[in-house]
């Protein structure tokens, strides 16, 4: 069970191994209203939960945002005991966050060729997000079985979606609510992850304005955006594409001069797509010959889910995060 608390919503998916197929068999989405404090949410992660048929089992959950930090760094081939007392002695020169201040993580990625060192990708996270987090599953009654990081939860989930390759690069942008997620990594190189501060609510507020439609009205608009209204929506949205396409062009740059020059770039999207055509929007700010590719769990493995409740097939794009958590639990 991957359950995604987000700002905006929260997401719930139930996933089985079936031989060696992933097969979706609960799943579940609530929508939070803006300033919901964490009574509500609560009661939030209760109705999505239920509705994913959740039956009172473990979770995987994760925190998000800025102050985490993920780093990929070498080490000599310690013993697993040793690495994180390794990472908390030398915080410092590997730009990780205060052992008193923070709960750190770490895994074995990779050894070297002639076995005289080891990339580690280590995490670190301040103690009081943590904290909150976990105290809000609690106030929820929920049971957490691992607590994950936004950008490698939706990495997770788009490695498994796109099979990549060796000789590829993912750059993975997800759009949240308030904040985007952008996300890059090939087996040559780290995870980067960075935020970027456009979401959304960026786009529905700008066509709303455009438009001049009423608040409670925009999403419906922004969904079922007429063809004839597409350019002039783009021309509205032009500045917040341009500033993704912008922040996608220099990480890219930095990992490819710093990581991997060989790989080639894939691109993909996920999260909130109501409007279907940012993939070929920030693509044609990019100077690629096809949109975006839709990371959509729905649309890429067997989805069995009872017919009863509202039809979240749509949806999919929106629950990638829930969907690499939930592979993280099997």
């Amino acid at each position: 069970m991957g359950l995604d608390v987000g700002t905006g919503s929260i997401k719930a998916l139930t996933a089985e191994r079936h031989g060696k197929e992933i097969v979706v068999v609960g799943r579940g989405m609530t929508t939070l209203e803006p300033g919901a404090d964490s009574r509500q949410i609560s009661q939030a992660i209760h109705a999505t939960l239920a509705a994913a048929g959740a039956g009172g089992e473990p979770v995987v959950a994760a925190i998000g945002g800025t102050d985490i930090v993920i780093r990929q760094v070498s080490l000599p081939p310690l013993p697993p005991a040793k690495i994180l007392p390794a990472l908390e002695i030398q915080h410092r020169e590997l730009g990780l966050l205060p052992p008193g201040e923070a709960i750190m993580d770490a895994q074995i990625l990779r050894r070297s060729k002639d076995g005289t060192s080891r990339e580690i990708l280590s995490i670190s996270a301040p103690k009081g997000l943590i904290d909150e987090r976990l105290k809000l599953l609690q106030q929820a009654s929920v049971n957490v079985r691992i607590l994950d990081v936004e950008p490698l939860a939706l990495l997770n989930g788009a490695l498994h979606l796109t099979g990549l390759d060796p000789g590829e690069l993912l750059v993975l942008l997800t759009v949240g609510r308030h904040s985007s997620v952008l996300c890059l990594f090939s087996e040559q190189g780290p995870v980067v992850a960075r935020y970027l501060d456009v979401g959304a609510e960026s786009f529905t507020e700008q066509l709303r304005v455009t438009f001049e439609v009423s608040p409670y009205s925009t999403q419906p608009f922004v969904q079922n955006l007429p063809a004839t209204e597409v350019t002039r929506a783009e021309t509205a949205c032009r500045e917040i594409i341009e500033r993704m396409a912008e922040d996608i062009r220099l990480s890219l740059t930095f990992y490819r001069t710093e990581y991997d020059r060989e790989s080639l770039p894939r691109y993909a999207l996920g999260g909130w797509v109501d409007l279907p055509h940012i993939g070929r929007w920030v693509a044609d700010r990019l100077g690629l010959g096809a949109p975006l590719e839709i990371m959509d769990p729905f649309g890429a493995v067997e989805v069995k889910v009872p017919a009863a409740g509202p039809d979240l097939g749509a949806a999919g794009p929106q629950f990638l995060q829930a969907f690499g958590l939930a592979l993280r639990g099997l």
